[in-house]
């Protein structure tokens, strides 16, 4: 392997490192809670928290992983707790 060959494999590995590291560190865990008349409801609402308050609303610009969601039925009430990740770009 010459120099040259040497040091753009170098190059390369920096690159995909910082590139990964860059990835990881645009991405966030967000959770928002709603309380609604039906479970489905409060489980839309809770992610619509979520896409309010990282600027994903009305039109969603990141990507936003698959929520999961925590609900409790409370009377006639549902409230919900979602969390979600939140990836810039």
């Amino acid at each position: 392997m010459t120099h040259v060959t040497r040091t753009l494999a170098a190059m390369a590995l920096i690159v995909a490192a910082s590139t990964s590291s860059a990835q990881a560190e645009s991405c966030v865990t967000k959770a928002g809670s709603a309380t609604g008349v039906t479970r489905g409801f409060a489980e839309y609402e809770s992610l619509l928290i979520i896409r309010q308050v990282t600027g994903n609303w009305p039109f969603e610009t990141d990507r936003i992983g698959k929520p999961s969601y925590t609900c409790k039925q409370d009377g006639a009430l549902w409230t919900c707790r979602a969390v979600a990740k939140v990836c810039k770009g």
